[in-house]
């Protein structure tokens, strides 16, 4: 297990409210890294985010991890679950066109894998345990208003929308600034963004090489190119 160290994401993302945090990551042997989100039950249960709202217990055997997987697959219609072996299951994003294989050890009850399955036409991740972790809770940025910073930045390669998000409620629910066919603040959700595609039928990428800009700089800009 490693950390994300607080003070240098708050330097990375400007996002001051992290700094002298740490944030606990699970690396697999597959290169997979995974947040693990402590435990908020009465159980005290450790799970591990997998992908949007499909999180699923770390310490578990793979009849209770899988029977967990279909019962998010039976609130959310994008969601797949396939069960390939005793200890390995697959679940997937239909919207992303992503699918990850998990596998869960029996004999000492946790999940022991995590593997990310790459088709020719998924999309990248939107939003890492990096990032996740940067963005501050929906309604906290309340008070600073055009002033907060937006740490991430999402776009269509192949049509004209741009979201900035400054708030996320660490589930699907977003806050930010959009660039479309109006320029607003608004809320929208990742997992409807994980299913737009524009005219080429691109998916929308994160912008890697992005600077976090607060929300009224960002505004100006487009402002000032929609102007143009």
């Amino acid at each position: 297990m490693t950390h994300l160290h607080g003070d240098l994401m708050a330097e990375r993302y400007k996002q001051e409210w992290v700094r002298g945090k740490k944030y606990p990551l699970i690396s697999f042997s597959s290169g997979v890294q995974r947040e693990l989100i402590p435990a908020r039950n009465a159980q005290r249960e450790s799970v591990v985010h997998i992908f949007g709202r499909m999180q699923l217990p770390l310490r578990a055997t793979c009849d209770e991890a899988y029977g967990r997987a279909t019962q998010i697959t039976q609130k959310h219609s994008d969601y797949r679950v396939l069960r390939l072996t005793k200890d390995i299951f697959t679940v997937a994003n239909a919207r992303a066109r992503r699918r990850y294989g998990l596998q869960y050890d029996d004999a000492v009850g946790e999940l022991v894998s995590v593997q990310l399955g790459w088709n020719a036409d998924e999309m990248m991740e939107l939003l890492p345990g990096e990032i996740r972790a940067a963005l501050p809770p929906l309604y906290a940025n309340e008070e600073q208003g055009m002033k907060a910073v937006a740490p991430v930045k999402l776009f269509t390669p192949d049509a004209n929308y741009t979201w900035y998000l400054t708030e996320f409620d660490g589930d699907d629910l977003a806050f930010g600034l959009v660039s479309g066919d109006f320029l607003e603040l608004g809320y929208f959700s990742i997992g409807e963004i994980e299913g737009v595609r524009g005219s080429l039928g691109l998916p929308v990428e994160r912008d890697l090489y992005y600077q976090p800009k607060p929300l009224a700089e960002l505004k100006a800009l487009h402002e000032q190119g929609r102007s143009g």
